[in-house]
């Protein structure tokens, strides 16, 4: 077979990981082939992020950090491949919409159809029109049979993604995983695609750990309760402060996590029925009789950071608003609150599918959820994504004594597993690329080039890790330590070590440069 690979964006740390995966190819006795930009689109996600960049400036750090530092053979770019197609581009308005409402960071249905997300949008579809046209001809004069591409959601990766479709090849889109270890790799949809997270998730949430596994799970949810996930790509309430419930008079207390919509916003795998995410809050404040002094709004610390030159302003103001005119507590963005702390005092927790869930979970927390989500196979959550589930939505904490804590080592038990799976089945070739910090990485020996081979035939991940056991007793000792919140004793139990040598990945000698420059600057969206 003759696979393509393609990172146009010069991300840390997806062009290495783009060349481990094209190393492995080759070990598999496959040909390879590169599509990147070489300052040749009009404009990109990167640089409306970044306006006060030159473009000139811009466009030269991507290069030196770029496809060609680290191949040097069989690698087209886009200009090429589109320097006599006059203004031919594919329609591609509706591709640009997704990378558009990241780059505004927009929330409100005011705000999708404002002048400022037309305006990004009519900025990066002929982006997303050129990189398709140029992916098209790479694909058929490279006679490709299949290729992976970073993320395939942003502007120019997108049009690739279609370009791919309307060739008829298999697309495998690549992205760092949650936890930083391994690789996630999701066939013939965008990075946003839950079709085969969901299938995993749901096939192995019934399956026992081991003793080992189960360990493994736990540390990673240690490390977040102890705010030590420094390997995780955006760790946030570092600094926070434990404090009581706020709303003394609260005879229920319900904890609202909202995430933010820009992110995932027009992908139909996330799409809930309800009208927006308020709509939801207000339906399960009928449905559970909940007074304005029962809830508490936690605004995400995500919307009081800068993304390029953009904080969250837009949703933090979306979601206080609708606060406000109910009368519910709203702790803000930058407020130091530790959300853990809050999680803790709750009754349940209310998630519009942000990674809260993971840990309210594992304490035994009700996880009531208004949409779709990487854990919505798990079977941990309550579902309201619809007005007409809300019919069956109960407390957990309204049950009897007894029944309420058998549900609540249930839903710990099944967090554990949703952990494991996402971290050491979902995510590909865990035990060989392995996360120092969230931008450097090393590599083993021995990761099997036939793995990725059968899944671009299939187009089916298999799971990384197939072990399980058959008794649930040391699965559920690990359960209890967690519910003793001994997090030390689990952050300290030691992590399986790679087994194998020192694999070498790295740039072209002339670029090695680049890497050490980088780590002394601050890592982020680029």
């Amino acid at each position: 077979m003759r696979i393509g690979f393609s990172s146009i964006y010069s991300w840390r740390p997806h062009v290495e990981h783009m060349h481990f995966l094209a190393t492995l190819v080759r070990q598999g006795g496959q040909e390879t082939r590169f599509l990147t930009c070489d300052s040749d689109l009009s404009t990109c996600y990167g640089r409306e992020l970044r306006p006060e960049r030159s473009a000139w400036a811009h466009c030269a750090r991507c290069r030196i950090g770029g496809v060609r530092s680290y191949e040097s053979r069989n690698v087209s770019s886009i200009g090429a491949l589109t320097s006599d197609c006059g203004t031919a581009t594919a329609d591609a308005s509706s591709w640009a919409l997704s990378s558009a409402s990241t780059l505004g960071r927009f929330e409100s249905d005011a705000d999708f159809s404002s002048d400022e997300f037309r305006y990004f949008a009519s900025r990066l579809a002929p982006v997303a029109g050129a990189a398709y046209v140029a992916a098209k001809r790479w694909i058929e004069k490279e006679r490709l049979d299949a290729i992976f591409l970073f993320n395939g959601r942003m502007d120019a990766t997108r049009g690739i993604l279609e370009a791919a479709r309307a060739t008829g090849i298999r697309c495998i889109t690549f992205e760092r995983t949650w936890f930083g270890d391994g690789l996630s790799l999701t066939p013939d949809e965008n990075c946003l695609g839950l079709s085969e997270t969901n299938r995993l998730v749901g096939e192995w949430r019934d399956r026992v750990l081991t003793r080992a596994q189960a360990l493994r799970a736990a540390k990673h949810v240690a490390l977040r309760f102890l705010r030590r996930n420094n390997k995780e790509w955006r760790a946030y309430n570092i600094g926070a402060k434990m404090a009581p419930w706020p709303v003394a008079q609260a005879r229920r207390r319900i904890l609202l996590t909202p995430t933010s919509r820009n992110e995932i916003w027009g992908h139909p795998d996330w799409r809930a029925a309800w009208p927006e995410p308020t709509a939801a809050f207000d339906g399960i404040m009928a449905r559970l009789q909940l007074r304005p002094e029962d809830v508490v709004l936690r605004c995400h610390p995500n919307w009081g950071e800068k993304i390029g030159h953009k904080l969250g302003d837009s949703s933090e103001a979306y979601y206080t608003a609708w606060a406000k005119s109910r009368g519910i507590h709203t702790i803000a963005s930058r407020d130091v609150t530790s959300t853990l702390g809050l999680i803790e005092h709750a009754d349940a927790i209310v998630v519009g599918g942000g990674s809260a869930a993971l840990e309210a979970a594992i304490i035994g927390k009700q996880v009531i959820a208004i949409a779709p989500s990487i854990y919505q196979s798990a079977g941990f959550e309550s579902a309201a994504y619809s007005c007409d589930q809300l019919d069956t939505l109960t407390l957990n904490v309204d049950e009897e004594t007894c029944n309420r804590a058998r549900t609540a080592a249930q839903i710990s038990k099944l967090a554990l597993r949703f952990c494991y799976t996402m971290v050491y089945r979902v995510a590909q070739y865990v035990d060989y690329v392995r996360c120092i910090t969230t931008t450097q990485y090393r590599y083993f020996e021995g990761a099997n080039p036939q793995r990725l081979l059968d899944l671009i035939r299939s187009g089916r991940l298999s799971p990384d890790d197939a072990d399980s056991d058959a008794d649930e007793s040391a699965e559920e000792e690990v359960v209890d330590i967690v519910n003793s919140r001994d997090w030390e004793q689990l952050a300290n139990k030691m992590d399986t070590a790679p087994s194998s040598s020192r694999q070498s990945i790295q740039r072209r000698w002339m670029y090695r440069a680049v890497d050490r420059v980088r780590a002394a600057l601050p890592h982020g969206d680029l």
